[in-house]
């Protein structure tokens, strides 16, 4: 059986409400993943929200300490660079509701009106301090000034977008290309959303395609290989009720007042037999190496052995995704490395990831 190449994501943030603590939310756990990765030989690629970092350094260096003892956005910014010299990559994640966050009475307001990046518009209005254009491009550039420092040929080329929300995506797509991106991670096999903040339909990307080049749509396949690349985040199809298993109960316990927040977002007022029916029902699920039990672990690698045996590719790659402030078990990570070990597994970064595909494709 041939070895799965596992691409081990996560998503560098605090809470999409702006709650959180960026040192016990972000900091404390990267570090823990840190340590187990360098361990183990596992490389990361963090994508890095830096709309939240902005804010937080514009209100430190401003006197507003929003609590805390030492400065966050300096914090934030010395853990990437150190990650990344130990070889793990950094790219963009970018949630356009911190664009014009305000802390006020010892919390963030955040316009959720601009929860979706699609949504952010061309240029700058009434409503919005940043237009699309010059969004990526001076998250790009500034991500870029944090890292050329300790890694002069350092390149932000690769998005993902907050909360998976990259569709509609033509003129998103646009804008990257403009500002020399190549690469896409914001789609999940055969996800759905349509809350109070997310909306997005991936229902008919299934999870046995490994990635696929697109000049239009992110959406869309282009027979170009030299286009710019989608890299969708495996998942699959479980019953609902199943989600809910010990590990994630007891990490959304930990995070309490974001749960109830988030539950609230994403419900809508449901009868008893309609609840029922719910949590019944099958609902696509990301590959998350933070909030995952073995037992599911073992479930999600036994579908992705399934996927990489039938495959049409010679290199199949998965997207696994995390974050930080979920990350308060290793059982999932700790058993990636133990298959790792074992011969079974192979980890990759996302920018490793692109090389491998484009020399696959050269070769042809």
């Amino acid at each position: 059986m041939k070895p799965l190449n596992l691409c081990l994501s996560i998503d560098y943030e605090l809470f999409g409400s702006g709650r959180g603590d960026v040192f016990t939310h972000i900091i404390e756990p990267t570090n823990r993943m840190l340590a187990i990765c360098c361990k183990n030989g596992i490389k990361l690629s963090i994508f890095f929200e830096i709309v939240e970092y902005w804010k937080l350094k514009e209100n430190y260096e401003s006197g507003e300490r929003m609590g805390y003892d030492k400065n966050p956005a300096e914090a934030m910014a010395k853990q990437i660079r150190k990650a990344h010299q130990m070889g793990h990559d950094v790219q963009l994640h970018l949630h356009p509701q911190w664009i014009d966050a305000k802390y006020e009475n010892g919390e963030w307001k955040l316009n959720m009106k601009y929860w979706r990046l699609p949504e952010v518009p061309d240029r700058a209005n009434d409503e919005i301090s940043m237009g699309l254009g010059e969004l990526i491009r001076k998250a790009k550039e500034d991500l870029e000034a944090i890292l050329k420092p300790v890694n002069p040929d350092y390149t932000c080329n690769v998005l993902r977008a907050g909360a998976y929300n990259i569709d509609p995506s033509e003129r998103l797509l646009k804008v990257l290309k403009e500002n020399g991106f190549i690469a896409d991670t914001s789609v999940y096999y055969g996800g759905k959303a349509d809350n109070n903040l997310s909306r997005y339909d991936y229902t008919n990307i299934k999870n046995d395609v490994p990635y696929w080049f697109t000049n239009g749509s992110l959406l869309s396949a282009s027979n170009n290989h030299m286009e710019f690349l989608e890299l969708p985040v495996f998942a699959k199809q479980i019953r609902r009720i199943r989600k809910y298993d010990l590990i994630r109960v007891r990490s959304a316990l930990k995070n309490k007042a974001n749960s109830i927040e988030k539950f609230k977002n994403n419900s809508v007022k449901k009868s008893k037999w309609e609840t029922f029916k719910y949590l019944l029902d099958k609902e696509s699920i990301t590959w998350d190496f933070c909030l995952f039990s073995k037992s599911k672990m073992r479930k999600f690698l036994k579908a992705a052995y399934q996927a990489n045996k039938s495959s049409n590719v010679s290199f199949h790659p998965f997207v696994l995704v995390g974050h930080p402030k979920d990350f308060y078990y290793p059982d999932a990570i700790d058993y990636l490395a133990r298959k790792a070990s074992a011969g079974k597994l192979k980890f990759f970064t996302i920018s490793e990831v692109i090389s491998q595909i484009k020399k696959t494709h050269t070769q042809k």
